[in-house]
């Protein structure tokens, strides 16, 4: 009679707990929507659980678009309510051609705008941010002016001295160059190497005052010669991600078509280019200011992230003074470059979900 208590028991345990996870399920929202900003209309994707806490997710570029469900739909959206929005003129925003409000203020102008929306619409909740690539130096820029509107704040492959990336690149493409040097007989490869020194210098020089081709030069063409990829660190991982793109679930999933997608990239490289065409962009280096923040921060990066200058994070953690021990980590992630999520997920998510969940 006890072991067939103790049976009913864990049966009935087990139906609670499955009851449970129903109930977590029928809380799911899935909705789309048009945030009003100045002059324009950004679109965001709310998916998860609107009876949790709001985390909203910052993505690349600048002119990027948001497809972070993707990554973050088995991890976070039980847990979370999530945000996923496309940030002016890019995606699946009302397209934006006027770069005068194309500039890293608007920006953080157009965040506070998207914040208040979502804490008007879901009140008394807590709002993190989750950014990656750009958007980690998009979340420090409105962590300095708004912080008090954050929880808490997680930089993924962030950056905080734009200037710096292209100079630790410069550095690493110019010690790769000299060491084959070195080690070439081919004459053809030897002229190519030298002519490579002689570009970065060039590019050096130039003040970043219109990098975008320059960038173009250093992140694709002249790390292809030298044998290396800047922002992957497992190129067969690479090859798994392309993949993606010729799967139909994944348009279901992510709510797009290969023609959104090709307008998606078309507008990417249009706002980049015009962001790329800025002196003060190029030459943008927060770390001074990171010293008002006080918020929870978590940082991290590849350790072999040549995008962004493996001193990156270790820099940002450094200039976040008065962020209190207990609520700064840092976080390298071992054999990954600027694609963590596609390389080293496993690693990735144990860290992301850590830290909101020691935060909120």
């Amino acid at each position: 009679m006890k072991e067939l208590n103790i049976i009913i028991f864990i049966f009935l345990s087990l139906n609670i707990f499955a009851q449970n996870i129903d109930n977590e399920k029928n809380k799911q929202v899935d909705t789309e929507i048009f945030i009003p900003i100045e002059k324009s209309n950004l679109y965001a994707r709310i998916v998860g659980n609107p009876e949790k806490e709001i985390i909203i997710t910052l993505h690349g570029g600048p002119g990027a678009f948001n497809v972070d469900h993707e990554f973050f739909r088995n991890i976070f959206e039980q847990d979370y309510l999530m945000v996923y929005f496309d940030q002016r003129g890019s995606g699946k925003s009302d397209e934006w051609k006027d770069k005068s409000m194309l500039t890293t203020d608007q920006f953080v102008k157009d965040l506070d705008l998207v914040v208040d929306y979502i804490k008007n619409k879901y009140p008394n909740k807590k709002i993190n941010l989750l950014g990656s690539s750009w958007g980690g130096m998009y979340g420090f820029l409105y962590l300095i002016k708004h912080q008090e509107k954050i929880n808490s704040f997680i930089s993924n492959s962030g950056t905080a001295n734009i200037k710096h990336n292209s100079l630790a690149l410069i550095k690493h493409e110019r010690k790769l160059a000299k060491n084959l040097i070195k080690k070439t007989n081919d004459t053809v490869k030897l002229n190519r190497y030298k002519e490579i020194l002689k570009e970065l210098d060039v590019i050096e020089k130039s003040g970043f005052k219109s990098f975008f081709s320059d960038m173009n030069t250093i992140r694709y063409v002249i790390p292809k010669d030298l044998g290396f990829d800047v922002y992957w660190a497992q190129p067969e991982k690479k090859a798994a991600k392309d993949k993606i793109f010729n799967d139909p679930e994944f348009y279901t999933r992510v709510k797009y078509t290969p023609e959104l997608l090709e307008q998606a990239m078309t507008r990417f490289e249009y706002i980049n280019e015009v962001f790329h065409g800025q002196e003060a962009y190029n030459n943008l280096n927060i770390l001074d200011e990171l010293a008002v923040i006080k918020t929870p921060i978590l940082v991290i990066q590849g350790d072999l992230d040549y995008a962004i200058g493996t001193e990156s994070g270790k820099m940002i953690y450094k200039a976040l003074k008065n962020v209190p021990k207990k609520d700064k980590e840092l976080v390298y992630i071992k054999n990954a470059s600027h694609n963590v999520p596609a390389e080293e997920p496993e690693q990735l998510y144990k860290a992301l979900t850590a830290f909101f969940a020691k935060h909120n």
